[in-house]
């Protein structure tokens, strides 16, 4: 896996410099070794002792590092616990290389990847329970108003302040303000929360059903 990762960056234009690791040591040792790190891809699964563990304690330790989790499984619950954890990205291993370069572009520039298939899954689920009692949530449902809802919409697909900004003409300090009210009518406190939130809430991802989050990079 760790060949595979660093022949794909190697051929990427993301001049990236690769450190490996390859158990709970390894990874620590490296981590004092280099504190000038960009980005962890960290695999979910590790000899003795879990990934998403060691995730906990590293967000602990170094809470601005962003953190890319790697799996085979990417079912709604395991993403959201390594958002919960603090990751900033999650990538099932099956993954087409240009969709891993997207997301890493997409996680350098501040934002948050998510399987467009997890969310999609969780919302769909929560929709079959929320229509047995016809309170299926919709982004009207929140009470925002309507530039909180467009900012949501391109929150939910994972985008940066910056990427926002650009997509509907706004200051970046207005998208941060406009965010701010998001996260109070959510009753959270970051970006992650929020996303798990909504998918757990099984709010719309369209427009009228929004469309599947998708991934942007920074030329975007």
């Amino acid at each position: 896996m760790r060949e595979g990762l660093k022949a794909i960056l190697a051929q990427s234009d993301l001049d990236a410099q690769c450190i490996e690791a390859w158990d709970e040591a390894s990874i620590w040792h490296q981590l004092s070794q280099h504190t000038n790190l960009d980005m962890v891809l960290l695999d979910i699964q590790l000899p003795g002792l879990s990934g998403l563990e060691l995730l906990k304690r590293i967000a602990k330790e170094r809470p601005q590092l962003p953190i890319i989790m790697l799996s085979a499984d990417h079912d709604f619950d395991t993403v959201s616990l390594a958002l919960q954890f603090g990751a900033t990205g999650f990538l099932p291993k099956s993954s087409l290389n240009q969709v891993l370069i997207s997301a890493i572009r997409l996680v350098l520039a501040g934002g948050i990847y998510i399987p467009p298939e997890a969310l999609l899954k969780s919302a769909s689920n929560s929709a079959t329970l929320h229509d047995a009692d016809k309170q299926h949530a919709t982004l009207e449902s929140l009470a925002l108003t309507d530039r909180q809802a467009d900012v949501l919409r391109l929150l939910i697909r994972g985008m940066s302040n910056k990427l926002i900004s650009r997509e509907i003409d706004l200051a970046e300090a207005t998208v941060k303000i406009h965010i701010r009210g998001i996260l109070r009518s959510l009753n959270v406190t970051s970006r992650t929360e929020a996303l798990v939130k909504l998918a757990n809430m099984g709010i719309r991802l369209t427009d009228n059903s929004q469309a599947p989050p998708q991934i942007k990079g920074t030329n975007s």
